[in-house]
């Protein structure tokens, strides 16, 4: 990227990045209290399998949110570290430049 585009870049870039936080902030609350803590209430669909696991009760389905970002990141890096083009950006990792 040309030195007189890049603040362009990282400011879009930031953006981009704040902007996605705020609707995963946003979405998070509402999405734990209204959809996974009645999954995984006492009698919730969730309770006999994933709330062996974590329990069940109050405050269980931000848990279950959690865990879940944390399976997906795990799943995105897998997948990034794969992709030769961005192995490329890295000298000292095998297979980059």
């Amino acid at each position: 990227i040309a030195n007189e585009k890049q603040g362009r870049i990282w400011s879009l870039t930031s953006t981009i990045t704040y902007f996605g936080s705020i609707i995963a902030f946003s979405v998070a609350g509402p999405l734990a209290d209204n959809v996974f803590n009645p999954l995984l209430r006492k009698n919730g669909i969730l309770a006999e399998t994933i709330g062996k696991v974590i329990g069940v009760g109050d405050y269980r389905g931000i848990g279950l949110i959690f865990i879940l970002s944390g399976i997906f990141v795990s799943i995105i890096s897998v997948f990034l570290i794969k992709n030769k083009a961005i192995r490329k950006l890295e000298p000292n990792i095998e297979g980059g430049m």
